[in-house]
């Protein structure tokens, strides 16, 4: 990694020397290599902005799901189980943002995959956005629940979620004639449209 940022960095100090103190046709080369050079980087850089820029919401969303889920599972190892370690609280904690992060990505590539198809692609991404979040939000109310004895959430609750994450399934958590009304976005109706498929 360090030999690598020298290389890069020696490549862009020998251009920018060109480009100051060379010929007007050296300037003109090493300006075109540079620019060549950098523009996927920026290209990326600016995909990556727009991309944060459009999901904030829900990354603020799953970032204080995370936090929550953490705090609570620290009160819960530290006090009802008593195996609380700073090692395996940092650990956990590393390894429920890393995980999140990467399956997040991993859900928007495949989303970006199915963007021809809006109906279907508006679906996905309502099931995928229930499933990242679910993953630090589902722990943490297993961890609410194992810390009340049972008492809250409601079994129930809990139940759905562990059905969801099995099947992805929008009917664990309304009733089948209300998830055929779901409407996305304002947009078409996606489980009717996915019965139509079926059929």
């Amino acid at each position: 990694m360090k030999s690598t940022l020298i290389i890069i960095s020696s490549f862009i100090a020998k251009h920018l020397l060109i480009i100051h103190k060379g010929t007007a046709i050296a300037k003109l080369k090493s300006s075109v290599t540079l620019a060549v050079s950098a523009s996927p980087i920026a290209l990326l850089l600016d995909k990556l902005k727009s991309w944060a820029i459009d999901n904030i919401e829900f990354m603020t969303i799953i970032a204080f799901a995370i936090i929550i889920d953490h705090i609570i599972g620290s009160i819960l190892h530290a006090f009802k189980l008593r195996d609380f370690t700073w090692k395996e609280n940092l650990k956990g904690l590393l390894v429920k943002m890393g995980l999140t992060v990467a399956g997040y990505l991993l859900f928007e590539m495949f989303n970006f995959m199915l963007k021809d198809a809006e109906w279907l692609a508006k679906y996905f991404k309502l099931v995928t956005n229930l499933t990242v979040f679910l993953y630090p939000a589902g722990s943490a109310f297993v961890n609410i629940s194992v810390l009340t004895d049972g008492k809250f959430p409601p079994i129930g609750w809990i139940e759905k979620i562990k059905k969801f994450q099995t099947n992805l399934n929008l009917k664990e958590f309304k009733g089948e004639e209300e998830v055929n009304k779901i409407n996305v976005n304002d947009a078409e109706v996606v489980e009717v449209e996915i019965d139509k498929l079926e059929r």
